[in-house]
């Protein structure tokens, strides 16, 4: 699960270097913007529901 999470935040950083990029443009394709945002909001509901599930099994023990 652990690989899955630096997966999941090593994708969302890289993410975040593309759309900073992309508005860096003189002319900005604010379409592709908008779906590597949505993306980007993907993974970390992603990355919260399995920080979430981690924390819940640390406080079981």
């Amino acid at each position: 699960m652990y690989n899955r999470l630096k997966s999941l935040r090593s994708q969302h950083n890289t993410l975040d270097s593309l759309i900073r990029r992309e508005e860096l443009h003189p002319y900005p394709d604010t379409q592709h913007i908008r779906s590597l945002k949505k993306f980007k909001l993907r993974l970390r509901d992603e990355i919260t529901r399995i920080e979430g599930g981690l924390n819940s099994n640390r406080l079981a023990f």
